[in-house]
């Protein structure tokens, strides 16, 4: 349909539902259309991200249904499809697929999905003989640097330029999908292009933190990132609230490679606050971070957009001992668990990532505790 080489009857349908609605349209499959349950076993390389499998067979004619884990959006489980041939999906209103640039040229590249499908249990195009499309396993075919397309490398579905979209129906159009949704994603945790400059080999040298939590920390982990290879292009100074720190402290925050100009979506702040699981390959982040335009419950002005990165609850459980303790030096108490990371903006159009010194710090010290003491965090 994308590529316009359809020669076949298509009869089978794969369905993917939000986790609220799964168990009423299967109803209306078994019911209503008379299917019968084959089985709910999903493929085991997406059962990470499935909450809820269903195949459904009416005579000659197939159909699954899925729905992701509870509060993953639908694209989670579109993201982690074992190519990028089968990162594509259709609404009512359109079609999108992503990876455009491959699509057209016929080519799919392997995901780390694909790479857990065996040979005896097929998945997608991953593995499969295509006439009309070539299965990459890496970025090799590119005969030289993977650049902005490493596997590696996070993007954003807000980045348009990486999927591409056709509606038939405008009223209900399949880039609503996309509005205020928060995922990311990367194709493979390594790279298996030996001209790319973060070739697994390269990589492998690193030890690349996950989150940080005391002084010791603060210590070693602004020697892994300098030292990380290849060097990142760009740091930017923040200020860290450890779990089990005694003060804040200013840190390097490396902006993720391949990115230009730093904002608030594209920081590795997951060296010093674990908002993602190290092998993750999409991710929700938004939502644990909190951007303050003035001092809570007073009117003066910030002379930037401060904004406070949080841990995901699932990743630490330890109440933040320094947070506590400002917390009760205002006559308040605190429940916030695990290392806080703050980075600064410029207010200027742009609103580009600036470098705090120890006046912002202080000024983050006293809007973290208004913040605390009105129950703003």
């Amino acid at each position: 349909m994308i590529t316009g080489d359809i020669k076949e009857a298509i009869r089978d349908l794969n369905l993917i539902v939000p986790h609220e609605t799964f168990y009423m349209l299967e109803n209306f499959l078994m019911e209503t259309m008379s299917y019968r349950k084959i089985t709910d076993a999903c493929h085991p390389a997406m059962a990470n991200v499935i909450n809820h499998f269903g195949k459904y067979a009416s005579k000659s004619r197939w159909i699954t249904l899925a729905c992701p884990k509870e509060h993953m959006h639908v694209l989670h489980l579109i993201l982690h499809a074992p190519t990028t041939a089968d990162m594509l999906y259709l609404t009512t209103g359109g079609v999108t697929c992503f990876y455009p640039q491959w699509m057209h040229q016929q080519i799919s590249i392997r995901s780390h999905t694909g790479d857990l499908v065996p040979w005896d249990n097929k998945l997608g195009c991953a593995g499969e003989f295509h006439s009309n499309l070539k299965v990459e396993s890496g970025m090799g075919f590119l005969q030289g640097p993977c650049g902005n397309h490493c596997p590696t490398l996070w993007h954003h579905v807000s980045h348009k330029h990486l999927r591409q979209s056709v509606d038939w129906d405008v009223t209900d159009s399949v880039t609503h999908t996309f509005h205020d949704i928060d995922v990311e994603w990367r194709l493979n945790t390594y790279c298996s292009n030996s001209a790319c400059r973060f070739h697994r080999r390269i990589m492998a040298s690193n030890l690349e933190n996950s989150g940080a939590t005391n002084r010791a920390d603060v210590k070693y982990i602004p020697q892994e990132i300098k030292c990380r290879k290849p060097r990142f292009s760009q740091l930017c100074q923040g200020v860290f609230y450890g779990v089990a720190c005694y003060r804040p402290f200013l840190v390097p925050i490396p902006v993720i490679d391949g990115v230009k100009n730093a904002t608030l979506d594209n920081l590795y702040v997951n060296y010093w606050v674990k908002q993602r699981d190290f092998n993750a390959l999409t991710s929700t982040r938004q939502h644990l971070r909190h951007t303050f335009m003035s001092l809570p419950h007073f009117k003066y002005k910030l002379d930037g957009l401060y904004t406070v990165y949080f841990e995901s609850p699932d990743n630490n459980s330890t109440t933040n001992r320094l947070l506590e303790h400002m917390a009760r030096m205002s006559g308040m108490s605190t429940s916030i668990k695990g290392s806080v990371l703050v980075v600064k903006q410029a207010l200027s159009t742009d609103l580009p990532v600036i470098n705090m010194d120890k006046d912002d710090m202080l000024l983050a010290n006293m809007m973290l505790s208004c913040a605390l003491h009105y129950g703003n965090v």
